[in-house]
Parts: structure tokens; sequence; C-alpha cells
């Protein structure tokens, strides 16, 4: 059970918003717990292996009593970030790495080969990391109620795959979330637009990137290699900003404000811009909690470069455990300083340049992001590039237009839907009562179509469930 399935929408969330909203207040923290515990039960696969269900509950008793001593102890602070970090970094690293290490050493997997990467393990780790140094800090008071401390940790609209919490943000809303109207229609208003991201768009566009990519790419022309990247860029958006979407609109259906994810990150005019609008709570966090502590930007350039190659190598290591996303996040990393002391004033100044730039990089970026498999990568890029010394131009240029034929109509409102025009359109329209009318149409529609397609083809998983 997924946010974008059928159980979800009409059992699992009305049942338990409602159950939620007409509890009484010195329960609803239990409650929100054990509706957490059962929707990642069912979202894990836990009757098929508990592991990841008993991972999750063992981590939240371990950080909530972390947290305690830290406060207990509050002179060996350091003692008990490092505690955190190795815990909690160590039990992630384990299931991301324990397989690429023996493949490594041995030249085969045998003991790891069936390890099943936890859901959502990525993120709860980086919130206990966060939580832990948070109370170090003195920014958060240690939570002595193991109940409430399990309820934020396990809440069910951000464990998955985020956005990041914070504790002291959320703190105050388990004591008395925010049941208005207002915010519930919100809600409302956001889970839908999320649900249509995925099911209209990003499970609709991905199958053109798979099947160009499972063709072989020494059998497709140059542009329909653009063409099957420039789709990847758009479901990889859609996928993750549309679970980002779902979980603010579950979380505000609650009484929760859950802080964005993405704004608009395709408008960027640069890679740095483009990152702090891209999993906004990821870049946060890896600001907070790495690039300050190194001496980010306030110890001269050095410290600044040093800061940033951490950052950048923790986002490629974070990713995934294959050569691709190590080199990925040295990709970005020199992408960024180049921009940092060399051209990045260029694309501040002229704006239309920057938009050229990224709409050229963000593909390449990508790209080295979607294979795991060097083969796979250097095929693809040698099809993006036939200039490169190994790189030829297929003889068949018209295969581009077969598949633009077959998914124009969803590339079309995918290139549409990840700029800033539709919200500015509703923004204009929400003005007035007739817009507003309109607005609520468009939604009621999509809803309707989304809904019609899970029953149709059901949903993909959400890919950042697996990172």
């Amino acid at each position: 059970m997924g946010f974008s399935s059928i159980e979800y929408i009409f059992l699992f969330m009305p049942f338990f918003a409602a159950a939620y909203r007409i509890m009484p207040g010195r329960f609803r923290n239990a409650l929100l717990l054990a509706g957490s515990l059962v929707f990642y039960f069912a979202a894990s696969g836990a009757h098929r292996d508990p592991t990841a269900l008993i991972l999750l509950a063992a981590s939240a008793i371990a950080n909530w009593l972390v947290g305690l001593l830290a406060s207990e102890f509050p002179r060996s602070r350091k003692l008990w970030i490092a505690v955190s970090v190795i815990f909690n970094f160590g039990i992630l690293f384990f299931f991301k790495y324990a397989g690429a290490a023996e493949r490594l050493i041995t030249g085969e997997r045998v003991v790891f080969e069936d390890l099943i990467f936890p859901l959502g393990i990525s993120f709860y780790s980086f919130k206990a990391v966060g939580y832990t140094a948070d109370v170090c800090r003195g920014h958060v008071a240690a939570e002595t109620s193991p109940v409430r401390f399990a309820a934020w940790f396990c809440m069910f609209p951000t464990v998955t795959a985020g956005p990041i919490t914070s504790y002291g943000a959320t703190s105050k809303e388990l004591d008395g979330p925010d049941f208005g109207i207002l915010r519930f229609n919100d809600g409302i208003r956001a889970f839908v637009t999320g649900l249509a991201f995925k099911v209209l768009l990003a499970d609709r566009i991905y199958p053109l990137f798979f099947a160009v990519s499972t063709t072989g790419w020494d059998s497709v022309s140059t542009p329909l290699a653009w063409l099957s990247m420039i789709a990847y860029s758009l479901y990889i958006y859609f996928d993750f900003a549309g679970y980002s979407l779902m979980a603010i609109g579950t979380g505000r259906m609650l009484g929760f404000e859950l802080p964005v994810n993405f704004r608009t990150p395709y408008m960027s005019k640069s890679m740095t811009e483009f990152w702090r609008r891209w999993h906004i709570t990821l870049g946060a966090w890896f600001k907070n909690y790495i690039y300050i502590p190194l001496g980010g930007s306030r110890r001269g350039k050095a410290v600044l470069i040093f800061s940033s190659l951490a950052v950048w190598l923790f986002t490629g290591i974070w990713h995934g455990s294959t050569l691709n996303f190590l080199i990925w996040g040295l990709f970005l990393f020199a992408v960024v300083m180049l921009e940092k002391f060399f051209i990045g004033k260029y694309l501040s100044r002229f704006p239309w340049l920057g938009h050229i730039y990224m709409a050229f990089l963000i593909p390449v970026s990508w790209t080295i992001f979607a294979f795991p498999k060097t083969a796979d990568l250097a095929g693809c890029f040698e099809r993006l590039f036939p200039f490169l010394p190994q790189g030829e131009i297929f003889p068949i240029y018209h295969d581009w237009l077969t598949y633009l034929g077959r998914y124009w109509y969803y590339l079309l409102p995918g290139l549409v839907f990840c700029t800033s025009l539709p919200g500015f359109i509703e923004k204009k329209l929400s003005e007035k009562p007739a817009g507003r009318i309109v607005c609520d149409a468009v939604l009621a529609a999509l809803f309707v179509a989304s809904v019609w397609f899970l029953r149709k083809f059901d949903s993909d998983v959400f890919m950042y469930g697996n990172f």
C-alpha cells in the first residue's frame, strides 16, 4: 500500500483521518503511531519479511534513548552525536553497501545477495541524526515520552520517502494539530495534484525511457536518445514531486504542515539554484549538519571547497552503492564549483542563458544518475554525443518521431507542469469565485482520471523509496 493506491485513497486515509480527528487529544499520538505502523507494515511488505518493521521500531526506541542520554549528560554531546551517526548510518550503510562490498572482495554475492533494503531507512536515519544533533546543540529539548517521539519518528506521511522533518518543526503540532477547514482543503488539493503528477504523468512517461533503454543504445538514434533522457528527467521529477505533494497533502489533512520539498526546480538558471529547489529538505539537512559544521563559506575558499566536496560525495554515496552515483556526486560538485568561481555571474546576468544552460545540463546529470551499469552509461553518452571518440550517429533518424507520436500527449503536459505557469494561472483564477470553481472542477477531473488509471493499470512504486 502506497499513497497512489486505491486502498490508501479510499480505505486507509479516510478512516484514519476521521478517527484521528475525533480521538481525544491525550490518545491522539498513540493513534498516529499505531496508524503509522499499520501503514508501514502494508507498504514494506512486512507480512512476507518483518525485518524492515522491526528495524524501524528498534531505531525509534534507540534514538529516543540516545536523545535522553544526550540531554542528561550534555558535556558529552560529541559522544552522543558520534553514537547516533555510527548507529544510524552504520545500519544504513550496511544495507546499502554490504552486497557491493562482498562483491568487490569476493567477486560475487553470497551472504548478502538476498538482503532487502528496508523501506524509508535513508529518510528516518537522517531524521534521527538531526534530532540528536539538535538536542546536543540545545535547539530542542529531548522528548521524554516514547510514544510522542515514536509518533514523530514513524509518522506515515513522511516515513517512506520524506520530506525530512525536524522534531522542532513538528513537535508543537503533535500537541495540537490544526484541524481548520482551510488547511484540510489545502491538503486535498495538494494530495490530488501530487496524485495526478504520479499517475497521469510519471507513470505514463516512464515507459518511453524504459523502452528505449532496454532496446539497446546501438539501435537508437541520437534524437531518440535525447528524447528518452528528457522523458526520464520528467519522470523522476513528477514521481518524487508527486510523492512529496501527497505527503504534504496527507499531513495537512491531519493538521500538520510539512515542509515544501520542490519549488519548480526545472525553472532554475544554474545547478546551484536547482539544488536549492530540488529535494529541499535533503539539501537543508546537508547544509545544517555537514556543510556548516565543516566550516562552509565562513573560513575561506579552501574550506568552502572541502565542505562542498564532502556534501556532494555524501549525496552520491547516499543515493546508491554503484559507481555512477559517485560519478554523479562528483559531477555536481564540479559544476557547482564552476558556477561559484567562474560562470555563475554570467548565468545570473543573462537569465535566458541560464535557462538554455540548464535545459542541456539537467538531462545530462540525470543520465549519470539513471544507469548503475557503466556499460549502459557509456552507451547512452556515446549516443547522446556522437562526436565523442566512440560515438556514431545511427543512420535511422526517424525512430524518435515514432516515440514522440506515442507519448507527446504526456510529454507536452509534463513540460508545461514542470514550469511555474500552471501555478501562476491557478493563482490568478483563484482570485475570483468563478475561477475557484474552475480550479476545483479541474482538480476533480484530475482525481477521477487518476483513479481510472489506477483501476486500469495500478501504479508503479515510487522510485525514491529505493533510496
